[in-house]
């Protein structure tokens, strides 16, 4: 009990410390591992544009589909205040793609992000959407881009695309 109350005071004085002693952005394979516990919380910075995951397929000797925005919204209910494991996931998912639209900012201009483990994650992502979202009969091709976008009440003010894949087997 002692040792799981002073877990939760190391990790409340480490946040409490983060808030007040700016420093450079933890980074390193090893953090890889535990990025699924943390929020991208650059949202907070300052509001601007939001990277959305837009995926197609294609069927052998036909043409590529229209592009299909994957940003799952689930629907409202009362008993999902309490539990919620789909949006959860939801959020898991979008928290991912805006991971890989930080490492690609990360990364520069005109470098590959194949090796990346955010951009191997997000294509099993967009392959599993091909699938969910039967977007062809029988599709054996997809294609993912990352589109980042700004709208507001009227509707979408500004796009520009971050990555475009190549295409990827299904």
């Amino acid at each position: 009990m002692y040792i799981l109350a002073g877990l939760f005071i190391l990790y409340f004085g480490l946040l409490a410390l983060g808030m007040f002693w700016r420093s450079q952005t933890v980074r390193g394979p090893w953090f890889y591992l535990l990025r699924a516990f943390f929020p991208n919380w650059q949202f907070y910075h300052l509001v601007g544009p939001v990277p959305h995951l837009y995926v197609r397929a294609q069927a052998p000797d036909a043409p590529w589909t229209d592009w299909r925005l994957v940003y799952p919204r689930q629907q409202r209910h009362v008993l999902r205040l309490f539990h919620n494991p789909w949006g959860n996931r939801d959020l898991a998912q979008q928290n991912l793609v805006e991971h890989l639209s930080s490492d690609m900012k990360d990364l520069g201009e005109g470098a590959d992000a194949s090796q990346l483990v955010s951009y191997q994650l997000v294509c099993r992502l967009a392959a599993h959407a091909v699938r969910q979202y039967k977007l062809e009969d029988n599709p054996t091709h997809y294609q993912l881009e990352i589109r980042l976008e700004r709208s507001d009440p009227q509707g979408l003010i500004s796009t520009d695309t971050v990555l475009h894949s190549p295409s990827l087997k299904l």
